[in-house]
Formats: C-alpha cells, sequence, structure tokens
C-alpha cells in the first residue's frame, strides 16, 4: 500500500463495480477503526466486525460529477462535497495539477455557507 498524505488529489474507483468511472478526490481526513470481536448476548453470539481504513475525501472536478450524476444518478452536484474512499479503492496519485485539465472546466469554490 502506498502512504498518502492529507490534501493529495487521487483516483479513486467505486466499490459498486468497475463500471462507474474513476474521479478524482482530495483526501482530507484519515479514519482507521480497529476490528471489534463478538458479545455475548443471552446464549447467542454477536459476529465479529472487521476494522477498515480510509479517507473522508472531497470531490474536486465539476465534469467527472456531473458525468456521475447524468449516467449513474450519483448524487453529487458540486465540488467539495465529501464523501468516504477506503484504501483499497485507490487507484493512484493524480500527476495532474488542477488548473492543467484537459477539458474546458473550471474548478468552483466551495460556497461558504
Amino acid at each position: 500500500m502506498k502512504k498518502y498524505k492529507q490534501g493529495d488529489i487521487v483516483l479513486v474507483k467505486s466499490v459498486a463495480g468497475d463500471c462507474i468511472p474513476q474521479i478524482h478526490v482530495r483526501l482530507k481526513n484519515r479514519i482507521i477503526v480497529a476490528p471489534r470481536k463478538g458479545k455475548r448476548v443471552g446464549i447467542r453470539m454477536s459476529m465479529d466486525w472487521p476494522g477498515y481504513e480510509g479517507w473522508e475525501a472531497e470531490v474536486i472536478y465539476q465534469d467527472e460529477i456531473d458525468r456521475l450524476r447524468k449516467e449513474w444518478s450519483i448524487p453529487f452536484t458540486k465540488p467539495g462535497e465529501e464523501t468516504f474512499v477506503f484504501d483499497s479503492s485507490i487507484v493512484r496519485k493524480s500527476k495532474k495539477k488542477i488548473e492543467t485539465r484537459k477539458r474546458n472546466t473550471k474548478l468552483r469554490k466551495k460556497s461558504k455557507k
């Protein structure tokens, strides 16, 4: 596993399948949840819960958001919306900078309420 740090822009795939397009996100906060053993409840035993590791992230490109919403009905609307990304869903670190996009799209700033 590669080590990523807060603020990195990475390309991620969906856990729902490979047919959903990959998108770029900016990593914000690292989340690590340890595994837990099951508990005895009466005569039954509850299941063991596996741990997971991932990142809170924000989607950054409007053209990718539009494609997900239009073709796959995934409810992202604007850049800056938060999502959770498992470590296993990260494909690679992006080499492109935000200003050097091939398409003629602009990065919209997150509106402050």
